[in-house]
C-alpha cells in the first residue's frame, strides 16, 4: 500500500469518519434500548398499581388479604391483556404464594431473589433481571401503611431483545450508508485541499528560489501565503536598508 501523504490523509479521513459514525450509531442503540427498558417497566408497574388499588379497595371492606374473591378475576383479566407478561403473582413478605395466574406456580414458593429485592426496596418498585425472563414488583400495603406483601408481574426478555437486535441491524445499516457517504465526501474534500495547498506551497517555493522573490506572481497574491509573504520581503527590504546604512556609518568612520 503506497505511503504516500494523498494516502495517509484519505486513511486519516476514514477513520474518523468511521469513529463519528460508530459511536453515533453505538449512542443511538443504547439510548433505544435504555427507553425500551424504561417503558416496559413503567407500563408493567401501572398495572401493578391498578391491582394493588383494587386489593386495598377489598381490604379497605373489612376482607381478610387472603380472602380476596374477585383478586384473581382482576389479574388474569390484566394478564390476558397484555402479551408480554406471562404471570403475575401475590405473595406474602415470608414469599408465601397467595394468588397466581399461572397454576404451576401456585403453590411454590416465590423466589429468593425476587423476595430479597422486594424486602430491600421495603414500599418502592422492585425489579429483578434474569437470562430469560425478569419481573417487575410492587409492595401491597394494608390502610395503615404497613407492608402485607407483594405483587409480582413475570415477563419475558425474548421478545424485547429480538426487537432490540432488529433496531440493531437497521442502525448497523443506516450507520454504513452514513459512513460511506460521510468518508466518501470527506476524502474528497482533503485531498481538493491538499491539492491547492499543494499547488500554493509549490509556486511559494518558485518564488523563494528565483532570482527577483520580491515579485509574487499573480497565483501567490491570490493563495493564502500572498500576505504573508509580502510582509516577509517588506520586511527583508527594510532590513537590508538597515545593512547598508550602518555598512556606510562604519566605512565613513573609517575613512576619518
Amino acid at each position: 500500500m503506497s505511503n504516500s501523504p494523498k494516502t495517509r490523509i484519505i486513511l486519516v479521513a476514514v477513520l474518523v469518519c468511521l469513529f463519528a459514525v460508530g459511536m453515533s450509531g453505538l449512542l443511538n442503540f443504547f439510548k433505544y434500548r435504555s427507553t425500551v427498558d424504561h417503558i416496559v417497566k413503567d407500563r408493567l408497574i401501572a398495572i401493578g398499581n391498578a391491582i394493588e388499588s383494587s386489593i386495598q379497595s377489598s381490604l379497605a371492606l373489612g376482607l381478610q388479604f387472603a380472602d380476596l374473591n374477585q383478586l384473581p378475576s382482576t389479574m388474569a383479566r390484566e394478564r390476558a391483556a397484555d402479551d408480554l407478561i406471562m404471570s403475575i403473582d401475590v405473595f406474602d413478605v415470608e414469599g408465601k404464594p397467595l394468588y397466581s395466574t399461572d397454576r404451576l406456580r401456585a403453590n411454590k414458593r416465590m423466589p429468593a431473589d425476587w423476595l430479597a429485592e422486594a424486602t430491600r426496596t421495603g414500599k418502592d418498585d422492585w425489579f429483578v433481571e434474569g437470562t430469560t425472563e425478569a419481573v417487575a414488583g410492587t409492595t401491597i400495603q394494608n390502610n395503615f401503611g404497613l407492608s402485607i406483601g407483594h405483587l409480582a408481574l413475570r415477563y419475558s426478555i425474548a421478545p424485547i431483545r429480538q426487537a432490540e437486535q432488529a433496531v440493531a441491524r437497521e442502525l448497523a445499516l443506516a450507520a454504513f450508508g452514513v459512513f460511506v457517504v460521510s468518508a466518501l465526501v470527506a476524502a474528497l474534500a482533503l485531498v481538493a485541499v491538499k491539492g491547492r495547498l499543494t499547488r500554493d506551497l509549490a509556486a511559494v517555493e518558485e518564488v523563494l528560489r528565483s532570482a527577483e522573490p520580491a515579485r509574487l506572481s499573480n497565483q501567490v497574491r491570490r493563495g493564502p501565503f500572498g500576505p504573508a509573504l509580502r510582509r516577509f520581503f517588506d520586511t527583508v527590504r527594510s532590513a537590508e536598508g538597515r545593512i547598508a546604512a550602518m555598512r556606510g556609518h562604519l566605512e565613513r568612520g573609517a575613512r576619518r
